[in-house]
């Protein structure tokens, strides 16, 4: 007879329920600011010298960014939401071993383990 040690890295159904209900936060809280990104009004003047123009510019290039970062982050986090509902949240997609506690608080979209992640990182350096 094989006796399994409980994984101490396992997170408990009122875990999950508690990140889930964080992670449904952040993706209002990214949600909320995306809308507000959208609806700042940039108004063009009508007459401007270059350096206005440049500045506008860099305004609306920062302002995509940010928009881009948001959708990103939004993706990241409706993804993890729909790990919590499959069952499989909290593992590395990589290794497949539970991510520590401690990083899915800090970061409750992680999709890899510290280990992993930064191997990743390094293999795109």
């Amino acid at each position: 007879m094989v006796i399994k040690k409980a994984n101490k890295e396992a997170l408990t159904a009122a875990e999950l329920k508690e990140i889930k209900k964080h992670l449904e936060e952040l993706k209002a809280d990214a949600a909320a600011r995306l809308k507000d990104k959208k609806n700042m009004d940039m108004p063009e003047a009508e007459v401007g010298d270059p350096i206005d123009d440049a500045s506008k510019s860099l305004d609306k290039e920062i302002l995509f960014e940010l928009s881009g970062n948001a959708h990103n982050t939004i993706g990241q986090i409706e993804a993890a939401l729909r790990k919590i509902d499959k069952g499989i949240y909290g593992y590395c997609e990589y290794c497949r071993q539970p991510i520590p506690k401690k990083r899915i608080k800090a970061m409750p979209f992680a999709r890899y383990c510290v280990n992993c992640q930064h191997s990743t990182e390094k293999s795109h350096d």
